[in-house]
């Protein structure tokens, strides 16, 4: 075998010994802010404890999360509460991620298109039994004013491929990725403001 295979095999090594951290959560620090984004991968909650504990953090910012996974989300949604902090939406922030906007005390969206994605929890893709009552009652007690009745469509929904989006002037339901805004069926003229989501 020569240098350059032993150097390459290397190289290929290393890199897939950092492809799982790659893939997860970044958290980057910008003064009282503390930026999270990319996909919700389970150590979520206990990077942000560490990140919480040596730095005087007031807002989280969520941008470009598809979400992950749901324990983690509900976590650090309880974390963010618990520490009083604000939470804002750049971009997009979906499923778990969503979760995490909630627990903020004053939860807003950063410009037209940043929006939040809310479904129910689900395994192997389809609605994990038991799951809505619960996201339910963590969604009623983090955001008391969300209107009842689109949170009883929304964690509905019976597929992760489908989901309903707030932004500040629009809402609009994705089924299976298909996007429209909500038709007259669906309550029309909402967005995460009137919706009870956002707080301003």
């Amino acid at each position: 075998m020569t240098r350059a295979m032993v150097g390459l095999g290397l190289l290929l090594a290393a890199a897939l010994a950092r492809s799982p951290g790659a893939l997860a959560m970044s958290m980057t620090v910008d003064g009282a802010r503390v930026v999270l984004s990319g996909p919700v991968e389970g150590d979520e909650c206990g990077r942000l404890k560490s990140i919480l504990r040596r730095t005087a953090v007031r807002t989280v910012v969520l941008t470009q999360s598809h979400g992950g996974n749901a324990a983690t989300g509900y976590c650090v949604g309880e974390l963010i509460r618990a520490r009083g902090l604000d939470t804002v939406i750049c971009g997009s922030c979906n499923s778990s991620c969503s979760r995490m906007w909630l627990g903020g005390v004053s939860r807003t969206l950063d410009g037209k298109n940043a929006r939040v994605g809310l479904h129910g929890n689900y395994q192997q893709g389809a609605l994990e039994p038991g799951a809505p009552e619960r996201l339910r009652a963590w969604i009623l007690k983090y955001a008391p004013r969300v209107n009842r009745e689109l949170m009883m469509q929304w964690t509905r929904l019976p597929t992760k491929r489908d989901m309903m989006y707030f932004y500040n002037d629009r809402a609009e339901l994705c089924e299976s990725r298909q996007c429209a805004l909500l038709p007259g069926a669906l309550l029309p003229g909402w967005n995460a403001v009137n919706a009870g989501l956002a707080t301003r």
